[in-house]
């Protein structure tokens, strides 16, 4: 029984090392792991020099360029990730108003 049993350890063992080292080879060429992939989420592109705002409803931090800008709001122009963020800015004001 012991024998049947290291047998097995053993066996494990070694196919768990030939898949590593199948997994490293392909790896080098570049081959794919046999399952395609969908693509995740493309991150938007930023120029390193670009100044981010920040949207003051949710938090988020926006590129200048991307964001969108209510003309001002309590004293000072505001900028926001989304027109929902905007909204939820413009309905506050005219309720503090």
């Amino acid at each position: 029984m012991i024998r049947v049993l290291a047998f097995a350890v053993q066996l494990l063992f070694w196919l768990l090392v030939v898949r590593l080292v199948l997994r490293t080879l392909a790896r080098l060429f570049g081959a794919s792991s046999g399952s395609p992939r969908a693509p995740g989420p493309r991150r938007p592109t930023v120029t390193p020099a670009e100044d981010l705002v920040l949207d003051r409803v949710c938090g988020t931090h926006v590129p200048r360029s991307r964001a969108l800008r209510a003309s001002v709001v309590r004293g000072h122009e505001e900028h926001f990730c989304s027109v929902a963020c905007r909204d939820k800015a413009l309905a506050a004001v005219a309720r503090a108003s």
